[in-house]
């Protein structure tokens, strides 16, 4: 609690400095509004919409940036998140290419908090961040980015907050309905799908009552074409039982050429009631429910390879990067230790799994009163509860056919290459030599997460020259996150022995759409529900269990705060101040259920090995921490249109609920690849210092000339990192394999678990950690300009900066992800009945992960460009006609790993095009 203190004592000298010159000056102004008291504009059109931001940021207490819906069940994209990457700081993730999740000011997903009308609303994940893809763009009407934060707002973002506003019935008089209606086409599918929005809204009994209701669906039939591995090994040797061709070398772990075919549905409706019993008080009752369905097939060319398979190759002696090599049958084993078992045979795996399924259900119900109790006071109390599900365990598979073959990867291209013997030149190899491998169901676990928040806050008008009011207030967060997998998995026909059953699982050639050009397009597919049903009639049947290694976690916070305002004048420039701080606790109690490896029992021919564990036990854990976080804000109108803010400011982000998980998960074990993944209950928060200096020249109606300087100093980073781990083997018996069904088994040097792994072995374990610290500074600046000619132009760039930077030599582990430099740049054109534009959102290549959860290797995402376009046409005061296209110039997306000759994937989503007619009345 000291070091609280003598935060708040610090930004209090700060304060009392500004306030006394305020007060010297005893000069009074009109009372400006604040971040929250904005006033409600009505706009339509793109020209409208800037205004009506502008005039937002402008009239607002700290630094912030918003979008305004050109009309109602008009926001500007087809995605929430795809608006708000045109503002300065702010970029996006993007799932199946849709917005998905928002950075600000290079902090990512996690370190930003997401409101909805006010209240954080349940996450479909085990971490806190928000997914934008989940709701519909025709609902809101307002997005706002508070870059800075003032003790009114709930804590939790260092990055930034997002504030999102839905449609109420009292902002729209009488009766208002709006539809629309449209046709989504993609372009790798080549398919076309129905979207459509409905929103009504009316007040009734002289306004006092208003009632709106909204609906809208969406459907997407989507083709994701990816190429990727699962990560980069740094091995100590590379070769085969002849001879060691390389030391120290990198080596893809696998590579795979994936088609993912997604079905993706979209169901959102929301009804909001108004009553207004008397001019002084408005009660607000709203609730939404939500589905997001995405029905995913992948089909997949893979390759697994081994460093003791290679008879030939080259490298990149800079980084130690494999450049090509090959993966030949019949060489495995290791020349330095005459293990002539190894790794076994290649083969050319065909992949079918709908692991990219998801299953959303959000529902968010909330009760607000807003009580005018007298001229000088205002009291509003919030209570709310939102709940979100991701129901997969135990319902998707994942299922394995190869047939052994020699292959060989080329990276030395823009487009690594795994060119297949017999593939190519519309040839396959002979589809009966397909041999039976893996199989497993229940790949992903089912979180469910439920917030339920209740809120007090009081705002004090006052009549005094300089001391123009005060907010205070408390507030309640309880949290529950729970996350369970039902998982199976089955190798009695492991190995490659068994011959597919190709008539009953319709073994046949597949051809995928628009693939990436020079690459493998064509290669067995087969159906994967007939393949499960086929292991059933063979008495290997898959049946998902619940596991051990569940966890919920509970949270609650406490909090407090109180901000005061000051307005005055110094000389003859205006001067808006504000101070507060708000104090939070945080207790969290964890839960998890684990049951612990005994033994890993292998295959016949050892390319592949099975788990098994103790009985469970029970993990408990607790942790609580305060937290005080003082803030200055400080607003200059140095003239009518130029305005100059200072803020100095403290900020926390809380540890996901994941991280917190005492559970650890024990992945599927290989000879070279033991691995695992577990949390950590014991984490603090990330802490940060902050200030912003921000310089605007609003020099036209709806021109905007804006200049930023930032700079955060965080505490207690919090980093995930992978690190080795000693767990004994309990269970050791007799040979776990019978010789007969190996034909290299006369070889005594291996032939029972305790001889392939001992008593105890060292796993690879990712968990989090605090400790770390880190500096990230930067600027922004940005620029919007309408020529009277109907032409207008806007134009950002953000560059940010830190001392936490991740090198070449993999021992230096720290560095902050999602951070880099952004641009947009957007042209349009608006008459009275056109309107178009274009708009260009570039994202600088950025650290995606510091550890990839393999090997702890990191991830690195390239520089990514997207051209968007839209145009509309008014046919009359109630019809207008539109069309979108997203992706034009179909970007891909590409990944790296700690070098850039090391391809992680490359993926192309292709691009949209929408056309559509939108009616209101």
């Amino acid at each position: 609690m000291d070091k609280n203190i003598k935060q708040f004592a610090k930004y209090t000298s700060v304060a009392s400095a500004v306030a006394g010159a305020l007060l010297a000056s005893n000069v009074a102004l009109a009372q400006q509004s604040g971040a929250d008291d904005v006033e409600v504009i009505a706009v339509s059109g793109i020209r409208s919409s800037l205004k009506a931001s502008m005039d937002d940021k402008k009239n607002s207490g700290i630094v912030s940036d918003g979008i305004k819906a050109e009309d109602l069940g008009k926001f500007p994209d087809l995605n929430v998140a795809e608006s708000l990457q045109r503002i300065t700081g702010v970029s996006i993730d993007r799932s199946g290419g849709e917005g998905q999740s928002v950075t600000i000011r290079g902090f990512g997903p996690q370190f930003n908090t997401v409101l909805v009308n006010g209240r954080q609303m349940a996450s479909e994940t085990g971490g806190r961040e928000f997914a934008f893809d989940s709701v519909a763009a025709e609902t809101i009407v307002g997005a706002d980015i508070f870059k800075t934060t003032t003790a009114s707002m709930q804590e939790g973002g260092i990055g930034g907050t997002v504030s999102l506003i839905t449609a109420r019935p009292f902002d729209y008089q009488g009766f208002t309905a709006v539809a629309s209606v449209k046709g989504m086409y993609e372009s790798l599918s080549e398919e076309t799908s129905p979207q459509f929005s409905g929103l009504v809204s009316n007040t009734f009994n002289d306004d006092t009552v208003g009632v709106l209701f909204s609906l809208t669906h969406a459907e997407r039939d989507v083709q994701i074409n990816q190429i990727s591995t699962a990560g980069w090994r740094l091995l100590d040797t590379v070769g085969n039982r002849n001879e060691t061709l390389f030391r120290n070398a990198y080596i893809p772990r696998n590579w795979d050429q994936i088609v993912d075919q997604q079905e993706r549905t979209r169901t959102n409706a929301n009804l909001v009631v108004q009553f207004a019993p008397s001019e002084d008080v408005t009660i607000t009752l709203d609730g939404s429910i939500s589905k997001f369905e995405v029905d995913s097939l992948v089909t997949d060319l893979a390759s697994w390879f081994e460093p003791d398979r290679v008879t030939q190759g080259s490298i990149d002696a800079a980084t130690g990067t494999l450049l090509t090599f090959n993966q030949q049958i019949g060489v495995s084993g290791n020349a330095d230790t005459g293990d002539m078992l190894g790794s076994g045979n290649p083969a050319s795996d065909f992949v079918s799994t709908t692991r990219n399924s998801r299953d959303v259900s959000n529902k968010a119900f909330g009760l607000n009163v807003d009580w005018e109790i007298s001229d000088s006071l205002n009291a509003e109390f919030d209570i709310s509860n939102s709940t979100a599900e991701n129901d997969r365990a135990g319902r998707d598979r994942f299922n394995v056919v190869g047939i052994i073959n020699n292959y060989d990867f080329d990276g030395t291209g823009s487009v690594p290459t795994v060119s297949h013997d017999g593939f190519g030149g519309g040839s396959l190899p002979d589809p009966s030599r397909s041999r039976l491998h893996y199989n497993e169901k229940g790949n992903q676990p089912t979180f469910e997460d439920e917030i339920t928040e209740y809120k007090a806050d009081f705002t004090y008008r006052s009549d005094s020259e300089v001391f123009t009011g005060a907010k205070f207030g408390i507030f309640r967060q309880e949290r529950e996150k729970t996350a369970f997998q039902d998982f199976a998995s089955q190798c009695a026909f492991c190995g490659y022995n068994e011959p597919a059953p190709n008539d009953v699982i319709n073994f046949r050639p597949f051809t995928a759409n628009n693939f990436f050009p020079g690459l493998i397009d064509t290669f067995y597919t087969y159906d994967g529900d007939a393949m499960v049903d086929y292991l059933a009639s063979q008495g290997a049947p898959i049946n998902p269990v619940r596991q051990n290694n569940g966890y919920s976690v509970n949270e609650e916070i406490n909090a407090l705060y109180a901000d005061f305002t000051f307005e005055a004048e110094l000389g003859d420039m205006p001067v808006y101040m504000n101070i507060g701080a708000r104090y939070s606790q945080t207790s969290v109690n964890v839960f998890a259920r684990q049951a612990f490896l005994s033994d890993i029992v292998p295959t016949a021919d050892r390319t592949l090995f099975a788990n098994r564990f103790e009985e469970p036990i029970d993990i408990n854990g607790t942790a609580d921490y305060s937290s005080l976080l003082p803030n200055v804000n400080v607003k200059f109108e140095l003239t009518d249109d130029m305005v100059l803010r200072f803020a100095v400011y403290d900020s926390l982000t809380r540890p996901t609920m994941s991280e917190m998980a005492p559970s650890t998960v024990f992945n599927e074990p290989r000879r070279q690849n033991l691995t695992a993944s577990g949390g950590n209950p014991g984490l603090e928060p990330f802490k940060s210092e902050n200030w912003d200096i921000s310089y605007e020249w609003y020099y036209g109606d709806a021109s905007l000339f804006t200049f930023a300087v930032f700079n955060k100093e965080i505490e207690d980073f919090i980093t995930t990192l992978t690190g080795e781990e000693t767990y004994a083997l309990s269970a050791r018996t007799a040979p776990d394999f019978i010789c007969s069904q190996d034909p290299l088994c006369s070889d005594p040097t291996f032939t029972t678990s305790e001889e392939l792994f001992g008593v105890s072995e060292v796993f690879n374990v990712t968990r989090p950690s605090n400790g770390e610290s880190a500096s990230v500074t930067g600027f922004e600046i940005a620029v919007t300009h309408i020529f009277e000619n109907g032409f207008g132009i806007t134009a950002n760039a953000t560059v940010v900066d830190s001392t936490a930077e991740l090198g070449a030599d993999a021992s230096q582990s720290f560095a902050l992800e999602g951070l880099g430099d952004s641009q947009n740049l957007i042209l349009f054109y608006e008459t009275d009945t056109w309107q178009a534009r274009i708009a260009y959102n570039n994202r600088e290549g950025f650290l995606r992960q510091i550890d990839n959860g393999f090997n702890g290797e990191p991830i690195n995402t390239d520089t990514f460009g997207q051209v968007d376009i839209s145009a509309s046409y008014d046919i009359n005061e109630t019809v207008t006609v539109f069309f979108e296209g997203i992706n034009i110039t179909e970007q891909e997306l590409r990944q790296t790993g700690r070098f850039a000759n090391q391809t992680y994937s490359i993926e192309d989503n292709g691009s949209r095009y929408a056309i559509g007619v939108r009616a209101s009345f």
